[in-house]
Protein backbone atom coordinates (compact mmCIF):
# COMPACT_ATOMS: atom_id res chain seq x y z
CA UNK A 1 0.00 0.00 0.00
CA UNK A 2 2.82 2.46 1.12
CA UNK A 3 4.83 1.23 -2.05
CA UNK A 4 1.56 2.35 -4.46
CA UNK A 5 0.82 5.56 -2.47
CA UNK A 6 5.00 6.57 -3.27
CA UNK A 7 4.56 5.55 -6.86
CA UNK A 8 2.09 7.69 -6.89
CA UNK A 9 3.42 10.16 -5.44
CA UNK A 10 6.64 9.86 -7.61
CA UNK A 11 4.36 10.21 -10.59
CA UNK A 12 3.00 13.25 -9.50
CA UNK A 13 6.26 15.08 -8.60
CA UNK A 14 7.33 13.89 -12.21
CA UNK A 15 4.31 15.51 -13.91
CA UNK A 16 4.95 18.37 -11.52
CA UNK A 17 8.79 18.57 -13.09
CA UNK A 18 7.92 18.14 -16.31
CA UNK A 19 4.85 21.01 -16.04
CA UNK A 20 7.79 22.99 -14.29
CA UNK A 21 9.79 22.35 -17.17
CA UNK A 22 7.31 23.21 -19.56
CA UNK A 23 6.11 26.51 -18.11
CA UNK A 24 9.96 27.51 -17.59
CA UNK A 25 10.61 26.65 -20.97
CA UNK A 26 7.64 29.30 -21.70
CA UNK A 27 8.60 32.34 -19.82
CA UNK A 28 11.47 32.28 -21.60
CA UNK A 29 10.62 31.86 -25.30
CA UNK A 30 7.61 34.32 -23.85
CA UNK A 31 10.63 36.48 -22.89
CA UNK A 32 12.46 36.75 -25.91
CA UNK A 33 9.16 37.63 -27.96
CA UNK A 34 8.32 40.11 -25.85
CA UNK A 35 12.56 41.50 -25.98
CA UNK A 36 12.15 41.39 -30.21
CA UNK A 37 8.78 43.27 -29.50
CA UNK A 38 10.25 45.68 -27.82
CA UNK A 39 13.09 46.23 -30.04
CA UNK A 40 11.12 46.45 -33.03
CA UNK A 41 9.02 48.84 -31.11
CA UNK A 42 11.32 51.07 -30.52
CA UNK A 43 12.79 50.96 -33.48
CA UNK A 44 9.22 51.62 -35.08
CA UNK A 45 9.30 54.56 -33.06
CA UNK A 46 12.02 55.39 -33.76
CA UNK A 47 11.02 55.84 -37.58
CA UNK A 48 7.75 57.14 -37.03
CA UNK A 49 9.62 59.81 -34.85
CA UNK A 50 12.32 60.82 -38.09
CA UNK A 51 9.37 60.42 -40.43
CA UNK A 52 7.39 62.67 -38.35
CA UNK A 53 10.67 65.27 -38.03
CA UNK A 54 11.18 64.53 -41.59
CA UNK A 55 7.41 65.77 -42.48
CA UNK A 56 7.24 68.43 -40.23
CA UNK A 57 10.68 70.36 -41.69
CA UNK A 58 9.23 69.42 -45.15
CA UNK A 59 5.40 71.01 -43.87
CA UNK A 60 7.80 73.80 -42.49
CA UNK A 61 9.99 74.35 -46.02
CA UNK A 62 6.74 74.05 -47.67
CA UNK A 63 4.81 76.54 -45.84
CA UNK A 64 7.81 78.87 -46.26
CA UNK A 65 7.62 78.10 -50.47
CA UNK A 66 4.02 79.37 -49.71
CA UNK A 67 5.10 82.03 -48.37
CA UNK A 68 7.92 82.79 -50.56
CA UNK A 69 5.82 82.79 -53.78
CA UNK A 70 3.07 84.80 -51.79
CA UNK A 71 0.42 82.10 -50.28
CA UNK A 72 -0.57 81.31 -47.51
CA UNK A 73 0.93 78.49 -45.07
CA UNK A 74 -2.54 76.31 -44.84
CA UNK A 75 -3.17 76.14 -48.65
CA UNK A 76 -4.14 73.48 -50.14
CA UNK A 77 -2.23 72.10 -53.44
CA UNK A 78 -5.49 71.88 -54.89
CA UNK A 79 -6.18 75.55 -54.46
CA UNK A 80 -2.49 76.49 -55.78
CA UNK A 81 -2.50 74.56 -58.84
CA UNK A 82 -4.96 76.86 -60.80
CA UNK A 83 -3.52 79.81 -59.44
CA UNK A 84 -0.25 78.73 -60.64
CA UNK A 85 -1.57 78.20 -63.97
CA UNK A 86 -3.07 81.53 -64.31
CA UNK A 87 0.51 83.09 -63.41
CA UNK A 88 2.19 80.72 -65.66
CA UNK A 89 -0.18 81.95 -68.76
CA UNK A 90 0.28 85.79 -67.13
CA UNK A 91 3.42 86.29 -66.59
CA UNK A 92 5.45 83.22 -68.68
CA UNK A 93 4.46 84.71 -71.45
CA UNK A 94 6.87 84.16 -74.88
CA UNK A 95 8.94 81.78 -72.12
CA UNK A 96 9.00 78.04 -73.47
CA UNK A 97 7.53 75.08 -70.80
CA UNK A 98 11.16 74.48 -69.52
CA UNK A 99 11.30 78.23 -68.28
CA UNK A 100 7.87 78.74 -67.01
CA UNK A 101 9.02 79.00 -63.02
CA UNK A 102 8.54 81.43 -60.62
CA UNK A 103 12.15 82.41 -60.46
CA UNK A 104 12.43 82.51 -64.41
CA UNK A 105 9.71 85.09 -64.34
CA UNK A 106 11.19 87.44 -61.94
CA UNK A 107 14.38 87.19 -63.53
CA UNK A 108 12.58 88.37 -66.51
CA UNK A 109 10.62 90.90 -64.64
CA UNK A 110 13.37 92.01 -63.46
CA UNK A 111 15.11 92.56 -66.74
CA UNK A 112 12.13 94.28 -68.03
CA UNK A 113 12.24 96.43 -65.10
CA UNK A 114 15.94 97.46 -65.97
CA UNK A 115 15.21 98.03 -68.74
CA UNK A 116 12.22 100.27 -68.04
CA UNK A 117 14.08 101.66 -65.77
CA UNK A 118 17.05 102.61 -68.51
CA UNK A 119 14.05 104.03 -71.10
CA UNK A 120 12.59 106.05 -68.48
CA UNK A 121 16.03 107.86 -67.39
CA UNK A 122 16.87 108.19 -71.15
CA UNK A 123 13.67 109.27 -71.71
CA UNK A 124 13.15 112.09 -68.69
CA UNK A 125 16.99 113.30 -70.87
CA UNK A 126 15.01 113.54 -73.97
CA UNK A 127 12.06 115.21 -72.10
CA UNK A 128 14.53 117.75 -70.61
CA UNK A 129 16.02 118.54 -74.34
CA UNK A 130 12.78 118.61 -75.65
CA UNK A 131 11.73 121.02 -72.98
CA UNK A 132 15.09 123.16 -73.59
CA UNK A 133 14.18 123.23 -77.13
CA UNK A 134 11.08 124.30 -76.16
CA UNK A 135 11.69 127.08 -74.24
CA UNK A 136 14.32 128.30 -76.79
CA UNK A 137 11.56 128.21 -79.94
CA UNK A 138 9.19 129.93 -77.16
CA UNK A 139 11.67 132.72 -77.21
CA UNK A 140 12.36 132.82 -80.65
CA UNK A 141 8.98 132.73 -81.84
CA UNK A 142 8.29 136.09 -79.21
CA UNK A 143 11.03 137.78 -81.04
CA UNK A 144 9.59 137.46 -84.29
CA UNK A 145 5.76 137.93 -82.91
CA UNK A 146 7.69 141.39 -81.27
CA UNK A 147 8.97 141.90 -85.17
CA UNK A 148 6.43 141.07 -87.10
CA UNK A 149 4.17 143.25 -84.90
CA UNK A 150 6.99 146.16 -85.37
CA UNK A 151 6.78 145.43 -89.28
CA UNK A 152 2.75 145.24 -88.76
CA UNK A 153 2.82 148.55 -86.88
CA UNK A 154 5.08 150.24 -90.00
CA UNK A 155 2.91 147.98 -92.52
CA UNK A 156 -0.39 150.29 -90.71
CA UNK A 157 1.31 153.29 -90.63
CA UNK A 158 2.63 153.38 -94.42
CA UNK A 159 -0.88 152.03 -95.14
CA UNK A 160 -2.30 155.24 -93.62
CA UNK A 161 0.11 156.68 -95.83
CA UNK A 162 -0.74 155.61 -99.15
CA UNK A 163 -4.29 155.82 -97.88
CA UNK A 164 -4.11 159.58 -97.86
CA UNK A 165 -1.75 159.70 -100.83
CA UNK A 166 -4.72 157.61 -102.91
CA UNK A 167 -7.50 160.07 -101.86
CA UNK A 168 -5.81 162.85 -103.11
CA UNK A 169 -5.06 161.50 -105.82
CA UNK A 170 -8.25 160.14 -106.31
CA UNK A 171 -9.45 164.00 -105.70
CA UNK A 172 -7.49 165.27 -108.71
CA UNK A 173 -8.34 162.28 -110.63
CA UNK A 174 -11.55 163.07 -110.32
CA UNK A 175 -10.89 166.42 -111.09
CA UNK A 176 -9.80 165.42 -114.26
CA UNK A 177 -12.43 163.33 -114.82
CA UNK A 178 -15.51 165.80 -114.79
CA UNK A 179 -12.89 168.12 -117.12
CA UNK A 180 -12.16 165.20 -119.35
CA UNK A 181 -16.23 164.21 -119.20
CA UNK A 182 -16.98 167.53 -120.18
CA UNK A 183 -14.32 167.67 -123.07
CA UNK A 184 -15.23 164.58 -124.61
CA UNK A 185 -19.27 165.50 -124.38
CA UNK A 186 -17.76 168.25 -126.67
CA UNK A 187 -16.05 165.74 -128.41
CA UNK A 188 -18.98 163.79 -129.33
CA UNK A 189 -20.75 166.37 -130.60
CA UNK A 190 -18.61 167.19 -132.77
CA UNK A 191 -17.71 163.66 -134.18
CA UNK A 192 -20.80 163.09 -134.60
CA UNK A 193 -21.27 166.16 -136.82
CA UNK A 194 -18.05 164.86 -138.85
CA UNK A 195 -19.85 161.03 -138.68
CA UNK A 196 -22.80 162.62 -139.96
CA UNK A 197 -20.40 164.25 -143.30
CA UNK A 198 -18.52 160.84 -143.03
CA UNK A 199 -21.76 158.88 -143.76
CA UNK A 200 -22.64 161.33 -146.94
CA UNK A 201 -18.90 160.97 -148.71
CA UNK A 202 -19.12 157.26 -147.92
CA UNK A 203 -22.50 156.90 -149.57
CA UNK A 204 -21.16 158.75 -152.63
CA UNK A 205 -18.03 156.78 -152.61
CA UNK A 206 -19.49 153.68 -153.03
CA UNK A 207 -22.38 154.77 -155.70
CA UNK A 208 -18.91 155.32 -157.59
CA UNK A 209 -17.29 152.14 -156.68
CA UNK A 210 -20.47 150.41 -157.60
CA UNK A 211 -20.66 152.18 -161.11
CA UNK A 212 -16.63 151.39 -161.24
CA UNK A 213 -17.24 147.87 -160.71
CA UNK A 214 -19.97 147.88 -163.44
CA UNK A 215 -17.42 149.24 -165.51
CA UNK A 216 -14.73 146.71 -164.68
CA UNK A 217 -16.57 143.62 -165.00
CA UNK A 218 -17.79 144.47 -168.76
CA UNK A 219 -14.13 144.91 -169.28
CA UNK A 220 -13.15 142.11 -167.81
CA UNK A 221 -15.95 140.03 -169.60
CA UNK A 222 -14.17 140.85 -173.31
CA UNK A 223 -10.82 139.55 -171.95
CA UNK A 224 -8.95 136.38 -172.15
CA UNK A 225 -10.38 133.83 -168.83
CA UNK A 226 -6.55 133.26 -167.25
CA UNK A 227 -5.81 130.41 -165.87
CA UNK A 228 -5.59 130.06 -161.94
CA UNK A 229 -3.42 127.19 -161.35
CA UNK A 230 -0.93 128.35 -164.07
CA UNK A 231 2.72 128.85 -162.81
CA UNK A 232 4.24 131.91 -162.91
CA UNK A 233 7.97 132.91 -163.88
CA UNK A 234 10.35 133.18 -160.52
CA UNK A 235 11.87 135.43 -162.59
CA UNK A 236 14.19 136.81 -165.98
CA UNK A 237 17.03 136.60 -167.67
CA UNK A 238 18.54 140.03 -167.89
CA UNK A 239 22.28 138.95 -169.83
CA UNK A 240 23.21 136.38 -171.80
CA UNK A 241 27.06 134.31 -172.03
CA UNK A 242 26.62 131.74 -175.00
CA UNK A 243 30.39 131.66 -175.07
CA UNK A 244 31.40 130.53 -171.40
CA UNK A 245 27.81 129.56 -170.77
CA UNK A 246 27.06 131.87 -168.32
CA UNK A 247 23.84 134.11 -167.66
CA UNK A 248 22.81 136.61 -165.05
CA UNK A 249 18.81 136.68 -163.44
CA UNK A 250 17.06 139.28 -161.81
CA UNK A 251 17.04 137.62 -158.68
CA UNK A 252 19.40 138.16 -155.51
CA UNK A 253 20.06 137.72 -151.76
CA UNK A 254 17.13 139.71 -151.57
CA UNK A 255 14.91 137.12 -152.68
CA UNK A 256 16.58 134.31 -150.48
CA UNK A 257 18.26 132.78 -153.51
CA UNK A 258 21.57 130.96 -153.26
CA UNK A 259 23.86 129.11 -154.89
CA UNK A 260 23.05 125.22 -156.29
CA UNK A 261 19.33 126.41 -157.22
CA UNK A 262 18.08 124.63 -160.51
CA UNK A 263 16.04 126.84 -162.92
CA UNK A 264 13.97 125.73 -166.08
CA UNK A 265 13.95 128.43 -168.69
CA UNK A 266 10.57 129.20 -171.00
CA UNK A 267 10.73 131.55 -173.69
CA UNK A 268 8.19 134.79 -173.51
CA UNK A 269 4.64 134.67 -174.73
CA UNK A 270 2.88 132.28 -172.24
CA UNK A 271 1.16 132.91 -168.82
CA UNK A 272 1.92 129.84 -167.56
CA UNK A 273 5.51 128.75 -167.34
CA UNK A 274 5.01 125.00 -166.90
CA UNK A 275 3.17 124.85 -170.34
CA UNK A 276 5.68 126.86 -172.17
CA UNK A 277 8.17 125.13 -173.97
CA UNK A 278 11.39 124.37 -172.15
CA UNK A 279 14.45 125.83 -173.69
CA UNK A 280 17.29 124.45 -171.03
CA UNK A 281 17.91 124.99 -167.36
CA UNK A 282 20.40 127.04 -165.24
CA UNK A 283 22.02 126.01 -162.23
CA UNK A 284 22.88 129.15 -159.83
CA UNK A 285 26.56 129.50 -159.35
CA UNK A 286 26.97 133.10 -157.48
CA UNK A 287 25.25 135.67 -155.76
CA UNK A 288 26.37 139.23 -156.92
CA UNK A 289 23.59 141.81 -155.51
CA UNK A 290 20.16 142.11 -153.67
CA UNK A 291 18.29 141.32 -157.43
CA UNK A 292 21.21 139.58 -159.19
CA UNK A 293 22.96 136.34 -159.54
CA UNK A 294 25.11 134.40 -162.48
CA UNK A 295 23.90 131.03 -163.33
CA UNK A 296 25.42 128.38 -165.51
CA UNK A 297 23.53 127.03 -168.46
CA UNK A 298 23.64 123.36 -167.70
CA UNK A 299 21.05 122.13 -171.14
CA UNK A 300 20.45 124.32 -174.00
CA UNK A 301 18.87 123.44 -177.54
CA UNK A 302 21.09 124.74 -180.17
CA UNK A 303 18.40 125.36 -182.31
CA UNK A 304 16.32 127.34 -179.76
CA UNK A 305 19.05 129.09 -177.40
CA UNK A 306 18.23 130.98 -174.28
CA UNK A 307 17.72 134.89 -174.80
CA UNK A 308 18.03 137.74 -172.70
CA UNK A 309 14.73 138.58 -171.60
CA UNK A 310 13.39 134.55 -171.30
CA UNK A 311 11.92 133.51 -168.15
CA UNK A 312 12.93 130.77 -165.70
CA UNK A 313 11.07 128.90 -162.73
CA UNK A 314 11.26 126.28 -160.32
CA UNK A 315 9.32 123.55 -158.63
CA UNK A 316 11.28 123.70 -155.60
CA UNK A 317 12.24 127.15 -155.26
CA UNK A 318 9.88 129.72 -154.41
CA UNK A 319 10.50 133.34 -153.79
CA UNK A 320 10.57 134.17 -149.90
CA UNK A 321 9.25 130.95 -148.60
CA UNK A 322 9.76 127.38 -148.29
CA UNK A 323 7.91 125.12 -150.35
CA UNK A 324 7.23 121.38 -148.82
CA UNK A 325 7.64 118.31 -151.41
CA UNK A 326 6.65 114.61 -150.41
CA UNK A 327 8.65 111.68 -151.80
CA UNK A 328 6.99 108.06 -152.82
CA UNK A 329 8.59 104.99 -154.22
CA UNK A 330 12.11 104.28 -155.31
CA UNK A 331 14.51 106.53 -156.06
CA UNK A 332 17.25 105.97 -158.99
CA UNK A 333 18.15 109.56 -160.21
CA UNK A 334 21.21 108.16 -162.55
CA UNK A 335 19.45 104.61 -163.26
CA UNK A 336 22.47 102.87 -161.27
CA UNK A 337 20.20 100.61 -159.21
CA UNK A 338 21.26 102.24 -155.95
CA UNK A 339 19.03 104.39 -154.21
CA UNK A 340 19.26 108.32 -154.67
CA UNK A 341 16.58 109.71 -151.81
CA UNK A 342 19.27 111.20 -150.26
CA UNK A 343 20.81 113.28 -153.01
CA UNK A 344 16.95 113.83 -154.27
CA UNK A 345 16.56 115.18 -150.82
CA UNK A 346 19.81 117.29 -150.90
CA UNK A 347 18.24 118.78 -154.54
CA UNK A 348 15.25 120.05 -153.58
CA UNK A 349 17.31 121.30 -150.12
CA UNK A 350 19.75 123.33 -152.13
CA UNK A 351 16.69 124.36 -154.10
CA UNK A 352 15.41 125.94 -150.27
CA UNK A 353 12.33 123.38 -150.51
CA UNK A 354 11.67 121.24 -147.75
CA UNK A 355 10.79 117.43 -147.89
CA UNK A 356 7.33 117.27 -145.60
CA UNK A 357 7.19 113.21 -145.83
CA UNK A 358 9.07 110.48 -147.38
CA UNK A 359 10.63 106.83 -146.84
CA UNK A 360 13.43 106.18 -144.47
CA UNK A 361 15.70 103.20 -144.82
CA UNK A 362 13.55 100.79 -143.24
CA UNK A 363 11.14 101.43 -146.15
CA UNK A 364 8.62 103.37 -143.71
CA UNK A 365 7.16 107.00 -143.72
CA UNK A 366 8.89 109.93 -141.51
CA UNK A 367 6.82 112.63 -141.44
CA UNK A 368 2.99 113.57 -143.08
CA UNK A 369 1.67 115.31 -146.01
CA UNK A 370 0.13 119.30 -145.32
CA UNK A 371 -2.29 121.11 -146.26
CA UNK A 372 0.86 123.63 -147.80
CA UNK A 373 2.77 120.61 -149.55
CA UNK A 374 3.41 121.99 -153.66
CA UNK A 375 4.01 118.25 -154.90
CA UNK A 376 3.96 114.68 -153.95
CA UNK A 377 7.00 113.03 -156.29
CA UNK A 378 6.49 109.63 -157.16
CA UNK A 379 9.36 107.08 -158.10
CA UNK A 380 9.50 103.80 -159.29
CA UNK A 381 6.90 101.47 -157.37
CA UNK A 382 8.57 98.45 -156.24
CA UNK A 383 7.48 94.91 -157.34
CA UNK A 384 10.56 93.13 -155.34
CA UNK A 385 9.52 90.50 -152.81
CA UNK A 386 11.61 91.39 -150.15
CA UNK A 387 10.10 93.37 -146.57
CA UNK A 388 11.44 96.62 -147.44
CA UNK A 389 9.57 96.22 -151.17
CA UNK A 390 6.31 95.36 -149.31
CA UNK A 391 6.89 98.68 -147.08
CA UNK A 392 7.11 100.78 -149.77
CA UNK A 393 4.35 99.69 -151.57
CA UNK A 394 2.22 100.26 -148.80
CA UNK A 395 4.30 103.87 -147.94
CA UNK A 396 3.48 104.99 -152.06
CA UNK A 397 -0.34 103.71 -151.38
CA UNK A 398 -0.65 105.54 -148.29
CA UNK A 399 0.73 109.01 -149.45
CA UNK A 400 -1.39 108.35 -152.52
CA UNK A 401 -4.53 108.49 -151.13
CA UNK A 402 -3.45 111.08 -148.52
CA UNK A 403 -2.32 113.62 -151.88
CA UNK A 404 -6.01 112.57 -153.46
CA UNK A 405 -7.81 113.45 -150.00
CA UNK A 406 -6.24 116.92 -149.68
CA UNK A 407 -6.16 117.77 -153.19
CA UNK A 408 -2.29 117.64 -153.95
CA UNK A 409 -1.06 117.49 -156.88
CA UNK A 410 1.61 114.15 -157.83
CA UNK A 411 4.04 114.16 -160.55
CA UNK A 412 6.45 111.94 -161.65
CA UNK A 413 10.04 112.00 -160.78
CA UNK A 414 11.55 112.19 -163.94
CA UNK A 415 9.03 115.35 -164.87
CA UNK A 416 9.95 116.80 -161.81
CA UNK A 417 13.82 116.66 -162.25
CA UNK A 418 13.02 118.16 -165.86
CA UNK A 419 10.62 121.00 -164.36
CA UNK A 420 13.30 121.80 -161.91
CA UNK A 421 16.11 122.37 -164.39
CA UNK A 422 17.95 119.74 -162.55
CA UNK A 423 21.05 118.00 -165.06
CA UNK A 424 21.19 114.25 -164.49
CA UNK A 425 23.99 112.25 -165.67
CA UNK A 426 22.72 108.85 -167.06
CA UNK A 427 26.11 107.62 -167.99
CA UNK A 428 26.31 104.49 -164.95
CA UNK A 429 29.33 102.64 -165.45
CA UNK A 430 30.13 99.67 -163.12
CA UNK A 431 33.29 99.54 -161.67
CA UNK A 432 35.46 96.09 -162.20
CA UNK A 433 36.54 93.66 -164.44
CA UNK A 434 35.84 94.63 -168.09
CA UNK A 435 36.35 98.52 -167.03
CA UNK A 436 38.36 100.74 -169.38
CA UNK A 437 39.62 104.31 -169.58
CA UNK A 438 37.80 105.24 -172.57
CA UNK A 439 34.44 105.29 -170.14
CA UNK A 440 36.35 108.45 -168.51
CA UNK A 441 36.84 110.88 -170.96
CA UNK A 442 38.43 114.20 -169.61
CA UNK A 443 35.80 117.04 -169.62
CA UNK A 444 37.58 120.70 -170.63
CA UNK A 445 37.08 123.32 -168.45
CA UNK A 446 35.83 126.52 -169.77
CA UNK A 447 37.84 129.97 -169.33
CA UNK A 448 36.90 131.48 -166.58
CA UNK A 449 36.79 135.36 -167.43
CA UNK A 450 36.04 138.51 -164.51
CA UNK A 451 32.65 138.76 -163.66
CA UNK A 452 30.72 141.84 -163.52
CA UNK A 453 28.55 143.48 -161.43
CA UNK A 454 26.49 145.66 -163.96
CA UNK A 455 24.76 144.16 -167.25
CA UNK A 456 27.58 144.74 -169.69
CA UNK A 457 26.99 146.72 -173.03
CA UNK A 458 28.20 146.77 -175.98
CA UNK A 459 29.74 143.19 -176.15
CA UNK A 460 27.06 141.14 -176.14
CA UNK A 461 23.76 141.97 -177.39
CA UNK A 462 20.97 139.57 -177.53
CA UNK A 463 20.39 137.66 -181.05
CA UNK A 464 18.20 135.36 -183.13
CA UNK A 465 19.26 132.29 -183.61
CA UNK A 466 19.21 131.27 -187.44
CA UNK A 467 17.36 128.50 -188.25
CA UNK A 468 18.81 125.36 -189.46
CA UNK A 469 15.97 123.67 -190.47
Amino acid sequence: MAAKENQGLQAVVIVLTILLLLIGVGLVLVNNSRKTYLAERDAARAETNDANSKVAKAEAEAGNYKNWIGFKEDALFESLQPQFDEDMKRFGIGDDDASKHYKTMLENVFEEKEKLVKNEVNTKAEVKSLKEKLVALEAEKDARVKEHLAALEKAKQDLADVQAKSKQQYDEISAKNTAIAASMEKDRATHAEAMSKLEAEKSTAENASIKQERMITKLQEGLPKVDAFAQPADGRITWVNQRHGKVWIDLGSDDGLRPQVTFSVAGEGNADAEAAAKKGSIEITRIIDGHMAEAQITSDDPKNPILTGDRIFSQVWDRGRTVGFAIAGEIDLDKDGKDDLQKLKNIIAASNGRVDAAINDAGTLDGELKLETRYLVLGEYPDGTQARDQAIRETWNTLSEDAGRLGIETIPLDEFIKLMGWRVDNRSIVMGYGSRSEDFPPEKLGEQLPRKTVQPAGVFKKRTPTLTY
